[in-house]
């Protein structure tokens, strides 16, 4: 889909902890071989948002109200529903998205069909949440890019040797994943 003004959509963030969506957009858009301008001829269709974008042009500092930004995609995706055929054909079923920052999978949340039917490409991949589908979406790794002219660079960070911490997670203790590590290795291994 063409619609959709920046920096939310068409716009990707490549550098930093959220930049694998931002690099899933470039490469999309980009993409000649697999992209075809006659929606006829397509097989899927590809949502261009950015959850990092949209949380950085629609979130007010410090609220933590996902809702705004949810109700923003769901007027996004009933304006194209309104407008092409595609989306009503299936329910979303063929349509895709990538959403890294942990809030994208709650940005989906007010459209039911967006959070149920359409593929998803997530770095927060969590099944207690109900919005990850085992089986249909796919579980994207977080990777921090530096330098966007050299986006391979340091990737993966330094050699197992050199690092000081075994494992790190930023944010709140959501899902059943982040509260079942804590337990198991709390005052278990100083490197933890």
């Amino acid at each position: 889909y063409k619609e959709g003004k920046k920096p939310i959509f068409h716009q990707p963030h490549l550098k930093g902890i959220y930049s694998s969506e931002g690099w899933f957009m470039k490469l999309m858009e980009e993409n000649r071989q697999f992209v075809t301008r006659d929606p006829e001829k397509a097989h899927l269709f590809y949502l261009p948002y950015s959850a990092h974008q949209l949380k950085m042009a629609l979130n007010v500092h410090n609220s933590h109200n996902i809702k705004p930004l949810s109700i923003f995609l769901r007027n996004y995706l009933n304006m194209l529903a309104a407008k092409y055929p595609f989306w009503n054909r299936t329910h979303g079923s063929d349509h895709f998205l990538a959403a890294c920052h942990d809030w994208g999978p709650y940005t989906l949340a007010e459209h039911k069909e967006l959070r149920k039917n359409t593929i998803k490409a997530l770095c927060n991949a969590d099944l207690s949440e109900g919005i990850f589908v085992a089986g249909k979406d796919v579980s994207l790794p977080e990777t921090t890019i530096r330098n966007p002219g050299r986006p391979l660079r340091y990737l993966g960070g330094k050699r197992v040797s050199q690092r000081p911490i075994l494992a790190f997670f930023a944010g709140r203790m959501h899902g059943k994943v982040r509260p079942a590590l804590l337990r198991y290795w709390r005052d278990k291994d100083k490197d933890m």
